[in-house]
């Protein structure tokens, strides 16, 4: 950026979706003040504790079970009552297997649309068993529960996968988020939201990954 040029705007952005990836990239930059900040200023200005769990919870498939903990510790001591009661417990019951099994598969194709055989396919050369993981556990389990909207999800996602530098994985979500009603435009501005929680390198690398989709 030049001198002359303006701040960037991310106006393209609502309060919702900025802090959808703000949160999510400061989960994953692992430094305790800087979430603590982040989802703060969420529960002040954009979401509510049950919804920042949901975005939480979520980061356990992109950064494992210790990310999602300490998020939820962080969350906690906030304020103790930050965290709802789990009305939205899913155990693994026969009914609910059945029900992760079919929401899973349609949310997956739904954001690899024409895609979604031939990622069933690279997966499954893989190994079978991370194929079934990925759409009963992954999508089933974690990304349908419906307390929290795909396109945050979407955007939260990005920003984690922009921020630990994952540029297959982030090709693949920035196409489902153009799917689910992203725009390009916010997607931008989220790959750039994410600059304090991660080197340049990586922007860079991730904004060449959206300029490439097609």
């Amino acid at each position: 950026m030049t001198s002359d040029q303006p701040p960037r705007s991310l106006s393209d952005l609502n309060p919702r979706q900025r802090y959808a990836v703000l949160v999510s990239a400061s989960l994953v930059q692992r430094r305790h003040e800087v979430l603590s900040r982040d989802l703060q200023r969420a529960l002040d200005q954009a979401f509510s504790s049950a919804e920042l769990v949901e975005l939480i919870l979520q980061s356990l498939l992109f950064d494992g079970y210790p990310c999602a903990l300490e998020g939820l510790i962080a969350l906690k001591n906030l304020n103790a009552s930050a965290l709802p009661a789990d009305e939205s417990l899913e155990d693994y019951s026969p009914e609910n297997l059945l029900l992760w099994d079919e929401r899973g598969r349609a949310l997956c194709e739904r954001i690899y649309g024409a895609n979604f055989n031939r990622l069933l396919q690279n997966v499954s050369d893989l190994s079978p068993t991370l194929r079934e993981w990925m759409l009963l556990e992954g999508y089933g389990r974690v990304l349908a529960r419906p307390a929290l909207s795909i396109d945050l999800r979407e955007l939260g996602i990005i920003a984690i996968l922009t921020v630990k530098g994952l540029p297959r994985q982030l090709h693949s979500h920035l196409r489902g988020a153009l799917r689910v009603g992203v725009s390009a435009g916010q997607l931008e501005d989220a790959i750039h939201l994410c600059a304090e929680y991660t080197t340049e390198e990586r922007i860079l690398s991730a904004l060449a990954v959206l300029r490439n989709i097609n």
